[in-house]
């Protein structure tokens, strides 16, 4: 009887394990939370350390559940389809805009960032409507968010709009007036205005206060594996704490304090933005120090 037993016993590991395969180890899940993103000061940025308030949440967050934080700076549209094929776990900072939802999991409301219309003093901007924004040459970035009204326009030609792939250069070709408008949150476009621009020049650019788009910003998980999904969680649980201790507010007044930013003198139109900085220690931006605080 126990020699039956032993013979089935043998048998049945020979079924499991095939002649010649050495059993694999399961896989250690990663603890280092990829996170891909653009420079796109105040908000987040290669510059210093942390890199911007976006990213001091993120590294709470992640870093209080025991796991590491890897930034990678590149392109957006480079970082959306990293997501999105599950290469990178998390895109930021973002719109969840409803086609977004659709492919990517959007974490809760990090801060609510105001989109505004940039353009030159010299170009007067008045408009109550996106029908209002006909016959400007328009600049945008590409796989960038404008809200619904721009976006339809866009799609149905009624709008000029000339796409490119960098923010800076869409802020440089206004200044050189090749564009007249360039849709942007009030932080980063009087961020990159600094950045770019010495203070002397800072005048010459302005803001229509009129918010062309509202809404929240927020980070993108991939829903290419499970990972995202348990990411998504964690993120969630912790951001929640963060706003019940006050924490998040902490991190955030940084935006919202350092508002005296413009030359005394000038405009005082979209003088006034939700100024704030980020840092990486990839390069050294050289920004006013007013932005010291991130899609």
């Amino acid at each position: 009887m126990w020699r039956c037993s032993a013979l089935l016993l043998a048998g049945a590991g020979f079924l499991a394990t095939p002649v010649g395969v050495e059993a694999q180890p399961v896989p250690m899940e990663s603890r280092t939370v990829t996170v891909v993103t653009g420079d796109w000061p105040p908000y987040v940025t290669q510059s210093g350390f942390p890199h911007g308030p976006m990213a001091e949440v993120i590294d709470r967050v992640f870093n209080d559940a025991g796991y590491q934080v890897k930034y990678v700076f590149q392109p957006w549209k480079r970082s959306k389809d990293q997501v999105l094929e599950g290469d990178a776990d998390v895109l930021m900072p973002a719109y969840c805009s409803p086609d977004r939802a659709d492919v990517y999991l959007c974490s809760d409301t990090v801060i609510t960032g105001k989109q505004v219309l940039f353009h030159r003093v010299d170009t007067p901007l008045d408009w109550a409507s996106v029908d209002d924004l006909r016959g400007y040459v328009i600049g945008g970035t590409l796989g960038y968010y404008y809200g619904k009204a721009f976006e339809a326009a866009e799609k149905q030609g009624k709008l000029q709009i000339m796409r490119i792939a960098s923010d800076a250069t869409n802020m440089r070709l206004l200044m050189k007036g090749r564009i007249q408008v360039y849709p942007q949150d009030k932080a980063v476009g009087f961020a990159m205005l600094h950045e770019l621009y010495p203070p002397e020049r800072w005048a010459e650019i302005t803001c229509n206060e009129k918010p062309l788009h509202k809404q929240s910003l927020h980070l993108l998980f991939t829903r290419a594996t499970p990972r995202g999904a348990k990411l998504q969680k964690v993120f969630n649980k912790g951001l929640l704490h963060l706003r019940h201790t006050g924490e998040l507010s902490q991190i955030m007044n940084n935006l919202t304090q350092r508002n005296e930013i413009m030359p005394v003198g000038t405009s005082q139109q979209g003088a006034r933005p939700e100024a704030q900085s980020s840092g990486t220690t990839l390069k050294k931006a050289g920004r006013p120090p007013q932005l010291a605080p991130k899609e």
